[in-house]
């Protein structure tokens, strides 16, 4: 029990494969060459495209982290109006509902 538990936690498993690290490693680059192409996607300029690609690249965890954050904080929600309809339809039946009846009609005496 106590080898097991000392390979676990030496991440040096029973059977190494070369097959699973080729695997990982190309999966990571993958990964890697997705933030970049998704870059020159971007309205921004050549410079900061740059400072991306260097951070994702020298600091892949880091750089992939931060630039999926930018993203989402970039990104074009508009899609959803067709799940969520307009936002002026929504603010009008919000509207309708806080709307006091109006009083047609007058008192005579």
């Amino acid at each position: 029990m106590r080898e097991t538990l000392l390979r676990f936690i030496t991440i040096q498993p029973l059977n190494d494969h070369d097959i699973i690290a080729w695997a990982l490693a190309l999966i990571w680059l993958l990964l890697i060459f997705n933030c970049v192409a998704s870059l020159r996607q971007q309205p921004i300029t050549s410079k900061a495209r740059l400072v991306w690609a260097v951070g994702i690249v020298c600091a892949p965890i880091l750089g992939m982290a931060a630039y999926l954050t930018y993203c989402l904080f970039k990104a074009d929600y508009s899609f959803l109006k067709f799940l969520l309809g307009s936002p002026n339809r929504l603010d009008m039946q919000n509207h309708a509902k806080l709307q006091l009846p109006s009083n047609t009609s007058t008192k005579s005496a």
